[in-house]
């Protein structure tokens, strides 16, 4: 395992592309998101995906969120792309916005969440970025924790808790507040707010079920 500091507003382009090899040769590392710190891998690698999960002690059926270089992406990953997710991309991204949709046929099966979909993001971070582009795909971002306990805030902190089980860690500074992305499904008829987060959802950009345990 290899544990390297940059300039999060300056990344070494070494560093970021020592990541991107070993996230497309299915490598699991850990980097600092616009949210907090995750664990990242590839979302076309299954063994990467359920490694993942082993390593947190999660429940491999659980879905996870995957991070993206640019909004545009989102149309060669999802199969429908509604009115109501349009003005949210257009609103919130790049930024802590999480968006379920139906999962495009290049999806894996086997990574897909509950009802076939996929949940994406576009963080608005130049280190994530500028990391996202090297790997030009859909990065895997679950925090960096044991399932249930409270998500790393700095690089030392990922590698008490997992060691050399990870192939790069990238230390990008501490990561506090630890507020998660909102987590937004608009694979339906109906948009659902499913967790609340960084970004409020106002009124005037659609009609919403509140899943959240907050009301309708």
């Amino acid at each position: 395992m290899n544990l390297v500091k940059v300039d999060p507003e300056h990344p070494d382009d070494g560093v970021l592309l020592e990541a991107a090899e070993a996230v497309l040769r299915g490598g699991v590392i850990a980097f600092p998101t616009d949210t907090l710190y995750g664990l990242g891998c590839s979302l076309f690698d299954v063994s990467a995906v359920e490694m993942v999960a082993r390593l947190k002690r999660r429940d491999p059926s659980l879905a996870v969120i995957s991070l993206i270089p640019e909004p545009r992406q989102v149309y060669g990953l999802a199969r429908d792309v509604g009115d109501v997710a349009t003005r949210l991309m257009q609103r919130f991204w790049p930024g802590p916005l999480s968006l379920i949709f139906l999962a495009a046929a290049i999806v894996p099966p086997r990574v897909r969440g509950a009802g076939g979909t996929v949940a994406l993001r576009c963080p608005k971070d130049t280190l994530c970025q500028r990391l996202l582009d090297r790997i030009g795909g859909p990065v895997v971002s679950s925090s960096a924790n044991l399932s249930g306990q409270r998500p790393a805030q700095t690089a030392e902190e990922v590698v008490r808790i997992f060691g050399n089980q990870l192939d790069l860690v990238i230390d990008g500074g501490p990561r506090h507040g630890g507020m998660p992305s909102t987590l937004v499904d608009v694979s339906g008829p109906r948009p659902r707010l499913l967790r609340r987060g960084v970004v409020e959802i106002p009124a005037d950009l659609g009609d919403f079920e509140d899943a959240t345990g907050g009301g309708d």
